[in-house]
């Protein structure tokens, strides 16, 4: 079957700005984004890359995305994003794991590609040389090759919650699926304009964002590292029609000097998701007259559930209902259905989701049950069908829309000398939704051990997995079964954070 759409697009659509690069000054009319994909098919096909070969990329915003993306598509080889703000050992573990054949990067993020094989690291794409391959000026026609709907289109790893980097499957079905599910929801057409700010890398950003708007056929504006000063200026100068991002990225506009309530005339929609809502977010849009949507999604189901503007005004917490050809229940953990008003594991079904992890049988086989793929989030359905998330059933802390394991946290602060005993939980935080916080108990009285750590763990983690507040403790407190008391402790970070201002 025949998955390569961006040519199909290029067919249909008049000349018109499909994808626009601010910072770049360029801009690529669909005709431009097959050309340029078909171009980049015939260079991967000149150096060897083949049908089922997994080709990466490790870059901001860029068209280049869309480039590898395409043409992967194209030559039924697997597409795989990176994420740039992991760490060297992070990212070599996915190299390892994903067996990528050919990296595609930014110079200004290679050093954090350290320990990867210097012969997978084929080209910068803010090159004249990708530039020339790519230009449209120099087609090459591509014969685009049939793949099955059941085969692999993309990798996108996720720490999950059990801290080992697992690659998400999106075959070519379940991709195509989810951006066709997101498009008919939000009603996305090809006269909207949207700016894409939110990492591409991650499926909130890429498969929920980007790629709806470009399968309709609209105007796609890259923001390449989320800056809310900047963003504003977009705002005000590309008009667009709706947004969605991350709640802290609403922050961060509203926060900037140059904010200006006029660049939302033309908003019809705003959507945030990836992580808490933040309430003193929501009431800023509505005393402006907008209403901000929550919807709900993750790497293994990008855009499962989502709330109405109506709704939201009314029950502003809740992520509303699953969307088209999408079903949920909620389990309980014998793995039974829960009765109605009762808290269980939300669990979603869909052509959209994926069908498991790469080389992983065993924790795909637990992630599903009855068919449905088990989220890890608790949650609550009221009498008229909308759906509350309540909590996490694991421990994971959701920053500023990014996943961080306690667990790994704490292996790499346990590893100091004068660390006896570490328990990491998030705290609120108006800005991020939640930040990370360390309990310690220190194995020697050190006055200034919050710098130590500090230093320590820098070296260690991403930066957003790293604790913004340290609490020194005699003892761990622990809950009625010997377990450390993470409610407790987590009650504790919330005063001393609310105590000294701390975000």
């Amino acid at each position: 079957m025949n998955y390569d759409w961006i040519k199909t697009r290029s067919n249909y659509d008049e000349v018109k700005a499909a994808v626009i690069d601010p910072q770049k000054g360029t801009e690529w009319s669909y005709q431009d984004m097959n050309i340029r994909a078909e171009n980049l098919a015939n260079h991967m096909q000149d150096q060897g890359i083949k049908r089922g070969d997994v080709v990466g990329i490790f870059a901001p915003n860029d068209v280049a995305i869309f480039d590898l993306m395409f043409a992967s598509f194209k030559m039924g080889v697997v597409f795989l994003p990176i994420n740039w703000r992991l760490k060297p050992k992070e990212i070599e573990s996915i190299i390892e794991d994903s067996g990528v054949k050919m990296i595609f990067y930014s110079l200004r993020h290679k050093e954090s590609l350290t320990g990867t094989p210097e012969a997978l690291l084929h080209m910068d794409i803010d090159s004249a040389e990708y530039d020339e391959i790519c230009s449209p000026k120099n087609h090459r026609p591509f014969k685009t090759v049939d793949v099955e709907s059941d085969d692999l289109a993309s990798l996108m790893y996720t720490s999950g919650t059990t801290g080992l980097p697992k690659g998400v499957m999106f075959t070519y079905e379940s991709y195509v699926s989810n951006v066709i599910n997101a498009a008919l929801t939000y009603k996305t057409n090809s006269k909207q304009t949207s700016i894409i700010s939110t990492p591409m890398f991650h499926v909130l950003g890429l498969n929920d964002t980007a790629l709806p708007l470009i399968m309709a056929g609209g105007t796609l504006v890259l923001h390449r590292y989320f800056d809310g000063a900047e963003l504003n200026d977009l705002m005000a100068k590309y008009k667009p029609d709706y947004l969605i991002m991350i709640p802290t990225m609403y922050y961060g506009m509203l926060a900037a000097e140059n904010f200006n309530p006029k660049n939302f005339e033309n908003i019809e929609y705003l959507i945030q998701g990836g992580s808490s809502p933040l309430p003193a977010v929501q009431k800023k849009f509505e005393s402006m007259g907008l209403t901000l949507i929550n919807g709900y999604g993750l790497t293994e189901a990008p855009l499962a559930m989502v709330n109405t503007p109506h709704n939201s005004k009314v029950k502003p917490m809740a992520i509303g209902k699953p969307i088209m050809y999408m079903n949920m229940k909620l389990f309980n953990d014998d793995g039974s259905e829960t009765k109605d008003g009762e808290i269980g594991e939300l669990a979603v079904k869909g052509k959209n989701v994926t069908p498991g992890y790469w080389n992983k049988p065993k924790e795909t086989a637990e992630a599903f049950n009855d068919g449905y793929f088990l989220t890890g989030d608790l949650a609550r359905k009221d009498e008229d069908g909308d759906i509350f998330i309540v909590n996490r059933k694991k421990e994971l802390i959701i920053t500023g829309g990014e996943n961080v394991l306690p667990s790994e946290v704490e292996a790499a602060l346990s590893e100091h000398p004068i660390v006896k005993q570490v328990i990491v939980v998030g705290y609120d935080s108006p800005e991020y939704g939640e930040s990370v916080s360390a309990a310690v108990v220190l194995a020697e009285d050190t006055e200034n051990f919050e710098e130590i750590l500090d230093k320590y763990i820098r070296e260690r983690v991403a930066g957003y997995k790293i604790p913004r507040l340290y609490l020194k403790m005699s003892d761990i407190p622990l809950n009625s079964t010997a377990k450390p008391d993470r409610m407790a402790i987590q009650k504790l970070m919330n005063e001393k954070a609310q105590k000294n201002g701390i975000k």
